[in-house]
């Protein structure tokens, strides 16, 4: 009875030795690349707000440089004003007219330069500047979507199949006749059991042929999926909402700045 309740050391030591061992390979193996990955997002987004920082400390010097030219062109006009009202009893009244003329251009020469900077600045660095705030939108999106929030989209995905009006799946139907019946699905997380049940049902009730799905894991999607039916793709993710919002707004800035000119 005595040896039964002896611990065994070898046992308990080899125990110790493995979970040691086990230690140093998660740390090599997972830990430092995580790290590693982890201090490069950072890098990355700390060198992004950097960057932004910079072209708005640019913005602030270019306005008060022009806010300085501006004001010895309002010096200057307030002398030509004064000048204008001394010679005026002298000279004659033509000499004022020619002197409000010359005011008149140097402040029209003033606004035409200021509003051509004002149009480079933006030029120059309004397509990073929206890739910096979409980029940044998408590390705040993905930091706070949840697994439900993916799910939900996923369910959203299939329900919308089901509403697709009857020349869109006459048109599926049409891409799918005599290619193999494989639809290449793009998430950022790995499908449930029930959800890849549930979605290829769905696509093969779209093209009405029983169909097979291969899946591909994206985590830049954030939530949502991505399907590839022959040529035609159908996106419900977040990273494409994104995209959307990047490229309206492009357009409405392109809209405003056409309208200044």
């Amino acid at each position: 009875m005595a040896d039964l309740l002896r611990p065994d050391w070898t046992a308990l030591l080899l125990q110790i030795f493995n979970f040691i061992i086990l230690l140093v390979a998660l740390n090599f193996f997972l830990f430092r690349p995580l790290r590693s990955k982890l201090q490069e997002r950072s890098r990355v987004i700390a060198e992004t707000l950097q960057s932004a920082r910079d072209q708005e400390a640019e913005a602030a010097q270019l306005r008060d440089r022009w806010a300085r030219r501006w004001s010895t062109v309002e010096e200057q006009a307030e002398e030509v004003r004064q000048n204008a009202q001394a010679e005026a009893t002298k000279i004659a009244e033509g000499i004022l007219e020619e002197a409000r003329k010359r005011l008149d251009h140097l402040t029209e020469q003033m606004r035409e330069d200021l509003r051509q900077h004002r149009e480079e600045l933006v030029l120059q660095h309004y397509e990073g500047i929206l890739d910096t705030i979409i980029d940044l939108s998408g590390n705040v999106v993905q930091s706070v979507t949840t697994r439900r929030t993916h799910d939900d989209l996923v369910t959203n995905f299939m329900a919308s199949i089901y509403q697709l009006p009857q020349e869109e799946v006459d048109e599926y139907r049409r891409l799918m006749a005599g290619r193999t019946p494989i639809a290449f699905v793009t998430t950022p997380v790995p499908l449930t059991p029930e959800q890849a049940q549930s979605l290829t049902d769905t696509l093969s009730s779209l093209i009405d042929h029983k169909l097979q799905i291969q899946v591909q894991i994206e985590p830049r999607l954030i939530a949502g999926i991505r399907v590839r039916l022959a040529d035609k793709l159908i996106d419900n993710s977040l990273q494409q909402q994104l995209g959307r919002i990047r490229a309206r707004v492009r357009t409405e800035l392109i809209t405003r700045m056409g309208e200044t000119t």
